[in-house]
């Protein structure tokens, strides 16, 4: 078992070959808007292990078979784990032994009247040399074989992250960014902050004084600052700050409706240049305007085209939706 597992002749249709898996810290991934949308309980060491997982398929291609193999000195390093050869699998182990059950996912979809749940990780495996993970075969087309309604990351922006808070984060503007506007933006309140990172809305854990309301400071402190400080490492995602901040507090009234955040995005993050980046800050510095077209067309004043399937506000179209659930749904029928 062990020689035909470490053989490099083991190939699998569908899976990046040892030749071209050459660096696994810099590789295009993608999973369907589906995926992307639901919510997951993985810690960051597990969604790192995911991800180097993704890096070994081709997702416009079919996969012929649920297990990906991945180097475990490599894959230790990738989710932090610095130990000596005696403890390594102890200590792996203990970062992502707990994957499968952590890989749990509800979809809910009342508009299409879909509902399922499930682990998409089936079981992990650790030998000599390697790391196997099995996917669930009925979530396979949430990664593999993907034509329409999926958004792609860039494997080393997931890997330099210290937070899964930022990965969710990251996750959350790359699906509604429109990738042929030159500056997108969002305003994200605090409740959809507590929802995407499930945070309590009142009691322990939920930055409410007991006397004096919302603790905006410390909110700031450690749930907003530490995203903006994990994105400015990212070469896809490139918040744009303004005033010297990466977010603006959008008031009315005197109070505060919630964080703006503005973001240029780059489909070739390997080819962009400091350079470049650089370039694109100094002409918003200069000329402000572009900032205010941006917001414009969040507030449905400006009517960008259709891209791969996304409306006009980059929301997802109804019908790509409803063709992506659908797939899923003839999967799950065949099995």
């Amino acid at each position: 078992m062990q020689n035909m597992i470490d053989s490099p002749d083991n190939q699998i249709e569908g899976q990046m070959s040892l030749g071209d898996l050459y660096n696994p810290k810099d590789r295009l991934i993608a999973v369907s808007r589906i995926f992307a949308e639901a919510r997951k309980e993985m810690s960051l060491a597990e969604q790192k292990c995911f991800v180097y997982a993704l890096t070994q398929l081709k997702f416009t291609e079919q996969a012929s078979s649920p297990y990906v193999y991945m180097d475990k000195k490599e894959l230790a390093h990738i989710v932090g784990v610095e130990s000596d050869t005696d403890h390594l699998s102890v200590d792996l182990k203990r970062a992502i032994g707990k994957l499968p059950k952590h890989s749990f996912i509800e979809i809910d979809n009342p508009e299409i009247d879909l509902y399922t749940s499930g682990t998409f990780i089936r079981t992990i495996a650790m030998f000599k040399n390697q790391v196997r993970v099995k996917f669930e075969e009925d979530y396979l087309g949430l990664f593999t074989g993907l034509t329409t309604d999926y958004i792609t990351m860039w494997s080393s922006d997931i890997f330099q992250m210290d937070s899964i808070r930022s990965v969710q984060f990251y996750e959350h503007l790359r699906s509604i960014t429109i990738p042929n506007q030159n500056v997108n933006t969002v305003l994200i309140g605090i409740q959809k902050f507590k929802e995407m990172f499930n945070i309590p809305l009142d009691g322990k854990g939920s930055y409410m004084r007991e006397k004096s309301g919302f603790d905006r400071n410390n909110f700031e402190r450690y749930v907003i600052n530490p995203l903006c400080e994990d994105l400015q490492k990212c070469r896809m995602i490139n918040l744009v700050y303004t005033n010297g901040k990466p977010y603006e507090k959008e008031k009315k009234n005197g109070m505060v409706l919630g964080y703006r955040f503005y973001w240029t995005f780059s489909s070739h993050p390997k080819v962009a240049t400091a350079a470049e980046v650089k370039e694109i800050q100094e002409r918003i510095d200069k000329n402000p305007e572009v900032l205010k077209v941006a917001k414009d067309i969040v507030d449905s004043k400006g009517k960008p085209k259709k891209q791969d399937g996304r409306g006009h506000n980059g929301t997802p179209d109804t019908e790509a939706r409803q063709e992506d659930y659908n797939e899923l749904l003839e999967r799950f029928a065949k099995n």
